[in-house]
């Protein structure tokens, strides 16, 4: 009985999606000859080509970072964005006051079908494991579905959305701008630096794990780093694969010049230190950089060049403007 109810409940919330699909077709086929036709241009994405409005006007974001940071860096605000689960902010990396007052469509993995729909877009933008969901959203709007793993770094990613939104110009100029930013940085670190190295780690709430990303990975953060000019102590460059999560036993192993700690904290907290259960730890008291007090805590999760600032701005607090 249990299992014909579920079956029930799944056929009529189909059902009910794509009557409203259907109407809403319905009523733009019937408003098509009072209203000029769309201009469109095709563009790739995961799945193959997509139609899409050179200009759209209503555009939905199915991710909470990184799709979204380019969109905005872009100049588009979108209709509709997804939260991040389990994040003390809303968005990974974007500060609140950019996307104040726009609705939810779902939480990461799982986009709210109906939500969309009522939002009315004329573009959605989604990654490429939305595949199960890829011809229903399609039938909402056109959707263009990045390839997660293939199309590379924050750098690229600005690219690929510039080429949808037609804004090659102004993505030229917001990277001509972080590099500009970046070569004054370099030099200033290559002058206070010389052959002092940093480690970068993210902890794990227990206290007793951390993990430790290989610098050449794409993470932003870690890109942001290498364009900075830092050089990692040696152990973080010889890790093989993406990452390595490591008993606090290992910590030593990384001790460093300067050691920064990506943590995940409400805005603002990162240099309260003190409410971190990590640092309890008895082995902290051991390591080099606790000791010359040149730990930090850093809000690191960022997704490109709206993010960028912070941890350029955090390079200057931390490493160039330090006695």
């Amino acid at each position: 009985m249990l299992l014909s109810f579920l079956t029930i409940v799944t056929v009529l919330t189909i059902a009910a999606f794509s009557s409203n699909i259907v109407r809403l077709e319905q009523k733009e086929n019937s408003s098509t000859a009072s209203h000029p036709s769309v201009e469109t241009k095709v563009v790739r994405d995961a799945f193959g080509d997509v139609e899409i409005p050179v200009h759209p006007q209503r555009v939905v974001v199915l991710d909470e970072s990184g799709i979204l940071d380019p969109v905005l860096a872009l100049g588009i605000k979108p209709v509709g964005i997804m939260s991040c689960y389990g994040c003390h902010e809303k968005n990974r990396g974007i500060p609140n006051n950019l996307i104040a007052g726009i609705p939810d469509v779902g939480i990461a993995w799982q986009p709210s079908l109906e939500r969309i729909l009522y939002l009315k877009p004329d573009l959605i933008l989604s990654y490429d494991f939305h595949k199960k969901a890829y011809s229903q959203l399609s039938m909402i709007a056109p959707t263009v579905a990045a390839d997660f793993l293939a199309i590379g770094g924050f750098k690229d990613w600005l690219h690929f959305y510039a080429n949808v939104f037609g804004k090659r110009k102004l993505a030229d100029q917001l990277l001509s701008h972080y590099e500009e930013r970046m070569q004054e940085l370099r030099q200033q670190i290559e002058t206070k630096l010389r052959t002092k190295t940093i480690s970068v780690i993210v902890p794990d709430a227990s206290g007793n794990s951390f993990t430790i990303f290989n610098p050449n990975d794409v993470f932003p953060h870690l890109q942001m780093l290498r364009d900075a000019g830092l050089e990692f102590v040696q152990a973080q460059q010889d890790i093989e694969g993406r990452s390595l999560t490591l008993s606090i036993e290992s910590l030593p192993n990384y001790d460093t010049d300067f050691l920064f700690i990506v943590v995940s904290v409400r805005p603002g907290e990162a240099e309260n230190l003190l409410s971190l259960s990590f640092l309890e730890q008895p082995i902290w008291s051991t390591l080099k950089a606790v000791q010359n007090r040149q730990v930090y805590a850093v809000e690191w999760d960022v997704a490109g060049l709206i993010g960028a600032d912070r941890v350029i701005d955090d390079l200057y607090k931390y490493i160039v403007n330090t006695p």
